[in-house]
């Protein structure tokens, strides 16, 4: 078997996609080229790996390089989409294959994030859950008559997001992201009569979820599952945000020393051990523990001002 991209095969397209929607149970009603656009530009088919056996499309997990940023600093991480196989060839390897090609290629990235609900899959791959989204649900309640989004109120849209760069740390989004957005098909923009604007649905992926909003302090609407980062009022359920699995650490803790001030960083790495310092103290954590113990689910308390959140909005996620 081959690992190939779509920039040597931009023919493959079609055939991975097909692929990737049978795996997802797309229905004809729901593109996941639309629902996940930022993927298909063709200056990111270079990022687009599949398998093929006999020239045909076997596995896909398509890649998406993005540069998170909080206040000045900027990390860059790699997201992971796209993961199909065919049904003939489950069980033989081929996720992990593409995986390892990848991450072989890719060695320069501080993690690398995918967004799944097969927990005792992705652990297998040092992929874990991290981060906390409260859902507070509205569904029941009648949609509010919202207005359709006005253009010359992108500004506000813009300033609105680059705002939540001062509190998390979140992806950049640059002219053609944003003209992306505006284009999509999938993803609905409203915004109320006190001028809160508001991302919903996605297509297939997140029906009937209001999953942006600016500013962050806007309301949740009636009639959708409102998802509300860094907002836990206990009023919703908490869920995990995605799968993340550590990287370059070596850039990572790059970061990490410039947010704290020295005070948290990372030493050393052994064997899937990670010792950290903290306030002059040595501390020794499995991945598992250390990520969490930086974004959560359970963050350790003395941290929570030293790292930001990782807030990764729906129309980011892949």
């Amino acid at each position: 078997m081959n690992v190939k991209t779509l920039s040597e095969k931009p023919e493959k397209l079609n055939e991975c996609v097909t692929l990737i929607e049978k795996s997802f149970e797309y229905n004809d009603d729901h593109s996941y080229v639309e629902d996940f656009s930022l993927l298909f530009d063709k200056k990111n088919y270079q990022n687009c790996y599949f398998l093929e056996e006999s020239n045909e499309v076997v596995a896909t997990l398509f890649t998406l390089p993005r540069t998170l940023n909080f206040h000045n600093l900027k990390v860059e991480v790699l997201f992971l989409g796209g993961i199909s196989v065919k049904d003939k060839n489950r069980g033989a390897g081929l996720f992990r294959t593409l995986l390892e090609t990848i991450l072989l290629l890719n060695p320069q990235y501080s993690f690398y994030l995918l967004w799944s609900d097969l927990a005792q899959l992705y652990e297998k791959f040092n992929f874990y859950e991290f981060g906390l989204i409260e859902e507070v649900d509205l569904t029941e309640h009648k949609k509010e008559a919202l207005n359709d989004f006005q253009t010359e109120n992108l500004k506000v849209l813009i300033e609105g997001h680059q705002k939540l760069s001062e509190t998390f740390l979140i992806p950049e989004r640059h002219e053609e992201d944003w003209h992306t957005l505006l284009q999509s098909k999938s993803i609905n923009i409203f915004e109320d009569e006190n001028k809160n604007i508001y991302l919903v649905n996605k297509g297939m992926d997140l029906q009937n979820i209001c999953h942006e909003y600016h500013p962050s302090e806007a309301p949740p609407i009636n009639g959708y599952n409102n998802w509300r980062i860094g907002a836990h009022s206990n009023k919703g359920t908490l869920r995990y945000m995605g799968f993340l699995r550590l990287g370059n650490l070596e850039k990572l803790n790059e970061f990490i020393s410039q947010t704290s001030r020295g005070r948290l960083s990372i030493s050393a790495y052994e064997n899937g051990i990670i010792e950290v310092i903290f306030d002059g103290e040595k501390y020794e954590l499995g991945e598992r523990d250390f990520i969490q113990g930086l974004w959560g689910p359970g963050r350790v308390e003395e941290w929570t001002d030293l790292v930001p959140e990782i807030l990764i909005p729906g129309f980011d996620s892949i």
